[in-house]
């Protein structure tokens, strides 16, 4: 979505909220999965907590001059369909012209994995 709506003036801020600690594990995990969108790091929730995050991951489309127009908490499979319509809408609203977007379908077919469960 952030490639397709670039021209539209969509920009894409991924925030991870995750204990100090572990900040050293956040670049790695973007490198690897090929981020093409800014992330940054609210490793003390501040950010969070004055967004009200409820749960995670929440998504939030705010406009240009700040205003939310769309917030979701969670995910479930099948949910960026939602986002995009949101989106979708937003622009149409404003009467800003977009490209047609389709979802890649990704296949994730790893054979052999071992999932260690420690409880």
């Amino acid at each position: 979505m952030n490639s397709n709506f670039t021209e539209t003036g969509l920009k894409v801020l991924a925030v991870n909220v995750n204990k100090p600690q572990i900040l050293n594990q956040v670049r790695p995990y973007i490198n690897k999965r090929k981020y093409k969108f800014d992330v940054s790091v609210d490793p003390r929730g501040k950010l969070a907590k004055q967004f009200g995050v409820k749960g995670f991951p929440t998504l939030f489309l705010v406009d240009k001059d700040g205003t939310i127009i769309h917030e979701s908490d969670g995910y479930e499979d099948g949910q960026e369909n939602s986002y995009l319509e949101e989106l979708k809408k937003y622009l149409e609203s404003k009467n800003i012209s977009y490209a047609d977007f389709q979802y890649k379908k990704q296949l994730d077919n790893k054979k052999d994995a071992v999932i260690d469960i420690d409880f």
